[in-house]
């Protein structure tokens, strides 16, 4: 199929990192982010700590290594991204917005998910990926 595009993530490297750097190499405004397979360590989600708007986040950690079940989003640059996100969303130095949801299976079967804000691959991860015109 074209336009389709692999982000692999390493054993160690950061996965938002990974994704950033990949994105602004290829000059792209926005991404569509529809899948992922692979391991992963030490996520940490943002999940919400209250039933009403605006929307007020958590960090949920998830320590050790897991598995992903679902990973989807969108990147675009930050001019593009939706004001109510802007308070949410910690800032960085990069020009990009990467809004993810995922989720992971831990030992035991236990999942957890929410948007993504931080982890590593524990083996390697493989994001599938298609830039928006």
């Amino acid at each position: 199929m074209d336009n389709w595009y692999e982000i692999i993530v390493d054993t160690n490297e950061d996965i938002l990192q990974t994704i950033d750097r990949y994105i602004v190499e290829k000059g792209w405004e926005s991404a569509v982010i529809v899948n992922a397979i692979g391991s992963v360590k030490d996520l940490v989600f943002a999940t919400p700590i209250r039933n009403e708007l605006p929307l007020k986040v958590g960090s949920t950690p998830c320590l050790g290594a897991a598995e992903i079940l679902s990973f989807t989003g969108e990147v675009m640059k930050k001019e593009l991204m939706d004001e109510d996100l802007k308070a949410v969303y910690p800032k960085t130095d990069s020009p990009l917005f990467i809004h993810i949801h995922a989720s992971c299976a831990r030992a035991g079967g236990q999942v957890m998910g929410g948007g993504l804000r931080g982890g590593r691959a524990f083996r390697k991860l493989r994001i599938f990926v298609r830039p928006i015109k």
